[in-house]
C-alpha cells in the first residue's frame, strides 16, 4: 500500500527507523556517576566519596505525529498485547522524531577535597528526524499512491535531516575547585570520551522538488542531498572523540576557604550549600565510521520522470540508492565529511536550591540543543526545561521532574533511589494513565555507594558506629554542620 512512500522515505531516513535527559537522577548529590553526564564539574562536593555504578540502562522515544490512544505501557505489558491502531495527529506545520538510548557499564566517580575524577564505560545511540512537513505526514498516514488529494501538486522539501548513531564510549572526567573565598566556591570540570562506532546512517536533504502526478507516475524536478548508510553494524576503533566542559558556582552556608569535602582534614564533615548554579557545554565532537563498511551517495540532478513508482523495488540493505541510476557522480557532494556524524551537542544551565535541612531541594535544568553546519551530518539534541523538586538522603532519594519537551510538550516523571537501586522515568503518565502515548521513557541503575573514605571510617570508635541508627545520625550531623 505504501511501497512508494517506503522508497521515498528510504532516501530521507537512510536507516533511521532503527531517552530524554533522566532529569530525576541528574541533580542528586548522592549520584555523581549520573550528574557527570549533564555537567562534569558536578562531581565535586558529592555526598558520596566513591560512587560505583555496576550497570545502568535507559530508553527514551518521542514523536509528534503518531500515538497509541487510550492506553499505557503498564497495560500493554500486563495484557501482552500491543495496540494495532495508530492514531495520526495531522495539522502541524512540522513533525519530528527523537530517540535516545544508553547502556552504562562499570563506572566510578571519586570526590575528595578540591579534586574529583571519574571513569565510565558504556554505549549510547541517538536517532533524530527533523524537517518533516505536514504533507509528508499525510503521505505517511494515507500512503502516496492511494491519496488522491495530494496528487498533481508541486512540493518542495528543504532542510530535512535524519541521523542515527550507535557507539561505545570510554569517558574520563576530572574536576577541580579553583576558588574558595568566604562562602563562595567555583569549580570546573572536563570529560574526554573515546568512541568505538558501531552503526550509523544519515541524510541531509538540501532541496527536493517533486510532484506525485497520479498513482503510477511521479516527477522529480530537483534533488540535492547527501546520504550515508552502513549496511550492517561494524566495530570501528577509530570512532572519534568527544568533549564536555562544565562550571559550577556554589554559595555555601558557612566559610568555604577551609572546606575539603569527604576529607579527614576537617573531620570528614560537610558544609551544605544554600544554592549552586552550573553551566556546561556537552557532547562536542563527532562519531566516525569505517568508509570501507559503508556507502555514501551524493545526489544533484534534475528532471526525472518516475514511471510505475508503486512497483519500484528498493534495496533493503541500502535504501539510499533509490535514485542512484540518475546520478553520474555519486561520490561528489556538498557534504564535507562523508562518514562522520556530529554528536548531539547541547548547552545546559542548572540551578539547585537547598530548601530545607539539606534534604529538600528544588532544581531547574535547561537543555538547548545546538545545530550543525549545513554541509554536515549531525544529530540535534531535543530541547527541554525541567523543574525538579526532590528529597534526598543517604539511603533514599525521591524526585518529581516536571518538564517541557521541545518547550511545548509537558511531561511529569518520577525517580526513586533505594540505596543501590535507582529507577525512574521522565514520562510517568505513559506508564500509569490512560492517555495518548506519543513515546516512552524508563531508566535504571545499580550502584555501590561508598559514603566515607577509609580514613574517615577509621575515626569511628567502634563497630557499633556502623549501625543504621548511627549512620543516619552522622548523616544528619554532617548535613546540619554550620
Amino acid at each position: 500500500m505504501r511501497r512508494f512512500w517506503i522508497g521515498l522515505a528510504g532516501l530521507l531516513t537512510a536507516g533511521a527507523v532503527r531517552t530524554q535527559e533522566n532529569f530525576g537522577s541528574l541533580s542528586s548529590n548522592y549520584r555523581p556517576t549520573n550528574s557527570v553526564f549533564i555537567n562534569p564539574s558536578s562531581m565535586l562536593d558529592s555526598k558520596t566519596w566513591l560512587d560505583i555504578n555496576l550497570v545502568g540502562a535507559g530508553v527514551f522515544g518521542m514523536n509528534n505525529l503518531a500515538s497509541l490512544d487510550g492506553t499505557n505501557y503498564s497495560r500493554i505489558l500486563r495484557t501482552q498485547t500491543f495496540p494495532e491502531d495508530v492514531e495520526y495527529h495531522q495539522g502541524k506545520r512540522k513533525y519530528h522524531a527523537y530517540n535516545r538510548n544508553f547502556i552504562q557499564g562499570p563506572a566510578a566517580v571519586w570526590s575528595q577535597g578540591d579534586h574529583a575524577a571519574g571513569l565510565s564505560f558504556g554505549a549510547r545511540s541517538f536517532t533524530d528526524a527533523r524537517g518533516i512537513t505536514n504533507y509528508m505526514g499525510l503521505f505517511i498516514e494515507y500512503g502516496v499512491q492511494e491519496y488522491d488529494p495530494q496528487h498533481g501538486i508541486d512540493y518542495s522539501l528543504k532542510k530535512v535531516r535524519i541521523n542515527t548513531i550507535n557507539f561505545g564510549e570510554i569517558k574520563g572526567s576530572y574536576a577541580y575547585t579553583f576558588l574558595k573565598k568566604k562562602r563562595d566556591m567555583l569549580m570546573v570540570g572536563i570529560s574526554i570520551s573515546k568512541f568505538i562506532s558501531l552503526y550509523g546512517s544519515a541524510a541531509n536533504v538540501r532541496q527536493f522538488d517533486f510532484n506525485v502526478q497520479n498513482d503510477t507516475t511521479a516527477s522529480v524536478f530537483d534533488l540535492q542531498a547527501g546520504t550515508m548508510f552502513m549496511e550492517e553494524a561494524n566495530i570501528y576503533g577509530r570512532g572519534g572523540m568527544g568533549l564536555d566542559i562544565g562550571f559550577t558556582y556554589q554559595r555555601m552556608l558557612r566559610e568555604a576557604a577551609t572546606y575539603f569535602p569527604n576529607s579527614k582534614r576537617m573531620g570528614c564533615r560537610t558544609v551544605p550549600y544554600l544554592y549552586k548554579v552550573g553551566f556546561s557545554i556537552m557532547d562536542i565532537g563527532a562519531v566516525k565510521f569505517d568508509e570501507d563498511a559503508g556507502t555514501f551517495i551524493g545526489y544533484d540532478f534534475q528532471g526525472y520522470t518516475w514511471q510505475q513508482y508503486a512497483d519500484q523495488e528498493f534495496n533493503e540493505d541500502n535504501p539510499a540508492d533509490l535514485f542512484l541510476s540518475q546520478q553520474s557522480n555519486p561520490d561528489e557532494s556538498f557534504i564535507k565529511k562523508k562518514f562522520s556524524i556530529k554528536l548531539p551537542t547541547f548547552v545546559s544551565l542548572q540551578a539547585d536550591y537547598n530548601i530545607w535541612a539539606s534534604r529538600v531541594y528544588a532544581n531547574l535544568t535547561w537543555v538547548q540543543g545546538l545545530g550543525h553546519g549545513k554541509n554536515t551530518f549531525g544529530v540535534r539534541r531535543a530541547n527541554s526545561i525541567a523543574l525538579t523538586p526532590r528529597f534526598e538522603s543517604r539511603f533514599f532519594d525521591f524526585a518529581l521532574p516536571i518538564s517541557l519537551y521541545e518547550y511545548r510538550h509537558p511531561q511529569i516523571g518520577i525517580s526513586l533511589r533505594f540505596w543501590f537501586l535507582t529507577i525512574g522515568t521522565d514520562k510517568l503518565l505513559s506508564w500509569i494513565a490512560k492517555t495518548d502515548v506519543y513515546g516512552g521513557d524508563i531508566y535504571a541503575h545499580v550502584k555501590i555507594p561508598l559514603f566515607y573514605s577509609p580514613k574517615c571510617r577509621s575515626k569511628m570508635k567502634s563497630a557499633s558506629n556502623y549501625s543504621p541508627e548511627n549512620l543516619r545520625r552522622r548523616s544528619h550531623d554532617c548535613d546540619a554542620y554550620n
